[in-house]
C-alpha cells in the first residue's frame, strides 16, 4: 500500500518529535542559536554598510544612485520614461558666481532633488517668487551678508557653457532669500550653491543642454553599468572625455557610496564576513545533523514499522525533512528577534566608538532583507543537515530496520583482551564521521574565543595612540578630525591658541602649518618630478616628539632643510638629497637631513592622487621649518596645534576645551579620548567575539550533552546486561566517563593543535604588521573551555547515568 497522505506524514512527524521532548528541545535550541548567529551577522554587516554608504553620501551631497548630464526637454522625456527608472529629479544649471574670492554655482532645483539632498540646519523655504533663492549659509555671509530669511542681496553671476569655462552673458540682479541650509561637517562639495526659482530661470537664455537629471534605479547593484543600458537602449552613447557633445551624446554621474556598484567591491571587506558565515554554518550543520543521525539510529524500528504498511523511500525522506521544518517555524521567529537585538547592541557600541560612521537607523527595508536572508540560511543549514539522515532512514528495509543495531560492525571483543578503555574506544570510533563531527564542534568556540583574546591582549594602548596624537591635546578645525581638511578655509583660528596658552597649566604647545591639497602638483614641484608633494610647516616642539627613523633633526632651524615623512610607502629622496621645491616659479633648494614616521599625528588625514595613463602619482610628505614654510607658500594657515599641561591641571582643560567646542569652527582631541576610544575599540572586539564564542560554546556544549543522554539511552540493554553478570555500577559510571574524556580530551588536542596553526599563520603575521599591537602567543583560555567540556561531560555522564537507573534490573533488560 502507498501512503499519499501528506497530512499523515506531518502528524507523524510532529508525533516523533513530541515523543522525545529533550531531544525536540535541544533542536529547538540549537536552531534558535543558528537563526541568532545568521541574523546577528546580517544586522552587523548590513549596519556597517549602510551606515558607511551614508557617510559617503554627506560627502557626496545626495542620496541618488546616479545622473545624465547635459540634457535638453527632449532628453529628459525620453530617458525619463525607461522601465528601469524608478524616479527622477531635475536641475537646470544657471552658471557660476562672478566673484573671485568665493566660489559658487547657481541653478534651478526641483523639491524631489532637494528631497534626495543632504543638508543640515534647513530654514525657511525654497524659493516660490520670480527673485526668490536659497542660498548655502556659509557661501552668503562669504559675500558679505548676514544669511537671514528675508534679507536683500545683490548677485552678479555668469551664464555659461555647461562643463566649460565659456561666458555666454554677465548679468546682476537683487535677489531676497526665501531659505538658507548648511551642508554636513562631512560634505566634499568645495563649491558653495545658490538656488534660483523656476521662473527667473525659464526666462534665461540659456544653452541648450543644460539640465542634469537625477535618477533612483530600481536597486543599487551595477549603477554604472544600468545607466549605460538605459542611455544605449534610448539612442544615446555615453562618453566622458569629450568637452562638446552632439545631440546623441550625453554624460553619467555614478554614486559610488552604494557597495552595489562593481568598483566598490572589495574581498578584504566581504571575505571576513563570508569566513564567519561559513564558520556559523559549519558549526550550525554538524549539531543538527549529529542530533538528527542519533536520532535516526534511535527510531529506525519506527520507520521499518512505517515501511510495513506502505511509506515509500521518498516519503520517509519527507517526513524527516518535515522534522526539520516544523523546529524552524518558531526557532526562526524566537532567533530573529534574538538577533536583531544583539545587532543593534553590536552596531551601536561601533557607531559610539567610530566618528566615520553615521549613526543610522536600519530601515524596514534593510529589516527585511536580514530576516529574509537569515530565514533562507537557516533553512538552508537545516536541510543540509537533515539530508544525509534522511537518505539513511530511506535505505533501510522494514526487516533491515527490525534487525538495526548500530554498533554491530564492531569487532567481537576476546574475553582475555577485555578492558572498558577497549570499549570505549571500540563504541567511539566505530563512526569516525560522528566523532570528528562532536570534535571539531566543540573545538570551534575555543578557538574562536582564543583568538579574541589573543588578539585583545596583545593590543598595546599607548603604543596604539602614539601614531594618533603625540600630546596631551590636538586643536584643530572640525573638518580636519572628519578627514576634511582641504584648504585654508578650514584653519584653526589662532584666538584659541592664544585663549590656551593664557591659562595656567600651560607647559608648552607646538603648531603644523598647511594648505590643505590647495599646494599639489601641479602647482608645487618637487625636482620636476610627478609627485604629490603634501608641505607642511612644524615647530620644533611637535618635531621633537617625532619618530626619527633616519639622520637628525639637529639644525632643522637654520633652514634651507627639510625632513621626509613616511607613510605606508616609503619616499624617493634619501637623507643627504638635494631637493628643489618649486612653487608659483619660486623655487627653494633644501637638504634632506632626516626622515620621521609620517602618520595622523603630524599631517594630513588623507592620501591624494593622479591619474596619469596607467601611473598614479606618488604622496611625498615634506617638512619645513615655519620661516621656510612661509617665505615659500607665503602663507601660515595652522592645520593643527598640539600641546602639553600640568597633570593637575587637565580637568580645567578639558572643561573649558569641550564649552570651546559648541563653536562651530573648534574641535578638539586628547590623550585620553584617544586611550578610552581604545578600550572601547577593544571591548567591542571582546564584545562581538565572545557573544560568537558563548553561542557556538553553548551549541557544542547541547550536541555533546545529546551524544552523552542518546549513547547512554542506546546502550541501556547492555549496559544492564553487564550489570546482570556483575559488572558494577561504578564500574559503568567509569566506561561512560571514560568515552567522554575521549571525546573531550581529542577535542583539547584537536582545537590546541589548530590554535597554534592559526597563531603562526594568521594571527602573527596580523598583530606583528600593526603598530598598536605586540605578538604573545596566548592558549590558557583554550585550555580552560576544554576543561570545562571535561568538567560537564563527567558531571552529566553521571547525573544522567543515575536517572536512568531509576528502574529496576529486571525491568531494563525486559524488552531486550
Amino acid at each position: 500500500m502507498n501512503v499519499n497522505n501528506k497530512g499523515s506524514i506531518r502528524k507523524v512527524a510532529l508525533h516523533i518529535l513530541n515523543h522525545k521532548k529533550s531531544r525536540r528541545n535541544i533542536l529547538l535550541i540549537s536552531i534558535v542559536l543558528t537563526c541568532v548567529l545568521f541574523t546577528t551577522l546580517f544586522s552587523v554587516t548590513l549596519g556597517i554598510i549602510k551606515s558607511m554608504e551614508f557617510q559617503t553620501m554627506k560627502s557626496i551631497g545626495s542620496i541618488s544612485h546616479g545622473s545624465f548630464k547635459e540634457l535638453n526637454e527632449k532628453d529628459i522625456k525620453i530617458l525619463s520614461k525607461d522601465k528601469n527608472i524608478k524616479d527622477f529629479s531635475i536641475r537646470t544649471r544657471v552658471g557660476i558666481l562672478d566673484n573671485d574670492k568665493v566660489m559658487a554655482e547657481l541653478s534651478y532645483q526641483d523639491e524631489k532633488g532637494f528631497k534626495w539632498a543632504i543638508i543640515n540646519n534647513v530654514r525657511g523655504s525654497l524659493p516660490k517668487e520670480k527673485k526668490e533663492v536659497f542660498v548655502e549659509i556659509n557661501t552668503i555671509r562669504k559675500l558679505g551678508y548676514k544669511g537671514k530669511i528675508g534679507e536683500k542681496i545683490r548677485i552678479p553671476f555668469n551664464i555659461m557653457e555647461s562643463y566649460s569655462s565659456t561666458v555666454i552673458e554677465r548679468l546682476e540682479d537683487e535677489f531676497i532669500i526665501s531659505g538658507t541650509y548648511e551642508n554636513p561637517i562631512d560634505s566634499n562639495v568645495g563649491v558653495g550653491q545658490i538656488y534660483l526659482s523656476k521662473e527667473y530661470v525659464e526666462n534665461l537664455n540659456l544653452p541648450n543642454k543644460s539640465c542634469d537629471m537625477e535618477v533612483v534605479l530600481n536597486n543599487s547593484i551595477n549603477i554604472r553599468g544600468k545607466l549605460i543600458d538605459i542611455a544605449n537602449r534610448n539612442g544615446y552613447k555615453v562618453l566622458d572625455d569629450s568637452i562638446n557633445l552632439g545631440d546623441k551624446e550625453i554624460r553619467i554621474g555614478v554614486n559610488f557610496a552604494y557597495f552595489g556598484n562593481d568598483e566598490n567591491f572589495d574581498y578584504k571587506i566581504f571575505a571576513p564576513v563570508l569566513f564567519l558565515a561559513l564558520l556559523v554554518f559549519i558549526a550550525a550543520y554538524l549539531i543538527i545533523n549529529n542530533i538528527f543521525s542519533i536520532s535516526i539510529n534511535e527510531d529506525i524500528k519506527i520507520y521499518g514499522l512505517l515501511k510495513t504498511i506502505g511509506m515509500t523511500k521518498t516519503q520517509t525522506k519527507k517526513l524527516i525533512r518535515y522534522q526539520g521544518i516544523f523546529l524552524c517555524i518558531p526557532s526562526i521567529v524566537v532567533g530573529n528577534i534574538i538577533g536583531l537585538i544583539m545587532g543593534r547592541l553590536i552596531l551601536n557600541k561601533i557607531f559610539e566608538n567610530n566618528e566615520m560612521l553615521a549613526n543610522i537607523n536600519i530601515s524596514y527595508n534593510i529589516l527585511f532583507l536580514i530576516i529574509v536572508f537569515s530565514i533562507i540560511f537557516t533553512i538552508f543549514t537545516i536541510l543540509i543537515s537533515v539530508n544525509k539522515p534522511a537518505k539513511i532512514a530511506a535505505k533501510f528495509s522494514p526487516i533491515d530496520a527490525s534487525k538495526f543495531n548500530e554498533y554491530k560492525n564492531i569487532k567481537n571483543i576476546k574475553s582475555e583482551e577485555f578492558s572498558l578503555n577497549k570499549l570505549a574506544f571500540r563504541k567511539i570510533f566505530s563512526k569516525k564521521f560522528r566523532f570528528m563531527s562532536i570534535v571539531l564542534s566543540m573545538s570551534l568556540s575555543a578557538v574562536i574565543l582564543n583568538s579574541v583574546l589573543s588578539y585583545t591582549s596583545n593590543i598595546d594602548l599607548k603604543a596604539g595612540i602614539s601614531d594618533i596624537i603625540i600630546t596631551d591635546y590636538n586643536l584643530a578645525s572640525p573638518r580636519y578630525f572628519r578627514y576634511m581638511y582641504l584648504s585654508t578655509e578650514d584653519k584653526l583660528n589662532e584666538k584659541y591658541i592664544d585663549l590656551i596658552k593664557s591659562k595656567k597649566g600651560f607647559k608648552n604647545g607646538g603648531a603644523i602649518y598647511s594648505t590643505g591639497s590647495e599646494f599639489l602638483y601641479p602647482n608645487v614641484k618637487i625636482n620636476d618630478e610627478k609627485l604629490i608633494p603634501f608641505i607642511f610647516g612644524i615647530d620644533n616642539y611637535l618635531l621633537s616628539k617625532m619618530n626619527v627613523k633616519e639622520g637628525s633633526i639637529d639644525g632643522f632651524k637654520e633652514g634651507n632643510r627639510v625632513i621626509i615623512g613616511e607613510g605606508e610607502t616609503k619616499s624617493k629622496f634619501n637623507v643627504g638629497d638635494k631637493i628643489n621645491i618649486t612653487f608659483n616659479n619660486k623655487t627653494m633648494e633644501a637638504e634632506v637631513i632626516a626622515k620621521i614616521d609620517y602618520n595622523f599625528a603630524n599631517g594630513i588625514r588623507y592620501f591624494y592622487s593622479i591619474e596619469d595613463g596607467e601611473k598614479i602619482s606618488d604622496n611625498e610628505f615634506i617638512y619645513l621649518n615655519p620661516n621656510d614654510y612661509t617665505n615659500l607658500t607665503g602663507d601660515k594657515s595652522i592645520m593643527s596645534y598640539g600641546f602639553d599641561v600640568e597633570e593637575n591641571s587637565k580637568e580645567e582643560f578639558n572643561n573649558l576645551l569641550q564649552s570651546l567646542e559648541n563653536n562651530l569652527d573648534f574641535s578638539f582631541d586628547s590623550r585620553d579620548r584617544q586611550i578610552n576610544s581604545f578600550k572601547n575599540f577593544k571591548n567591542l572586539i571582546e564584545f562581538v567575539g565572545y557573544s560568537l564564542s558563548i553561542i557556538l560554546f553553548i551549541i557544542s556544549i547541547l550536541n555533546f550533552i545529546n551524544i552523552i543522554a542518546t549513547e547512554i539511552i542506546k546502550e541501556k540493554n547492555s549496559l544492564s546486561i553487564l550489570e546482570a553478570v556483575g559488572m558494577t555500577k561504578k564500574s559503568i559510571r567509569k566506561y561512560l566517563i571514560k568515552k567522554n574524556l575521549i571525546y573531550s580530551i581529542s577535542s583539547l588536542i584537536f582545537s590546541s593543535v589548530l590554535m597554534v596553526l592559526i597563531n603562526e599563520f594568521v594571527l602573527k603575521s596580523l598583530l606583528s604588521n600593526m603598530n598598536w599591537t605586540s605578538y604573545n602567543f596566548v592558549i590558557l583560555p583554550l585550555v580552560i573551555v576544554n576543561l570545562i567540556n571535561i568538567l560537564l561531560g563527567i558531571t552529566f555522564t553521571s547525573l544522567f547515568y543515575e536517572r536512568q537507573n531509576r528502574e529496576s534490573l529486571v525491568e531494563r533488560i525486559r524488552d531486550i
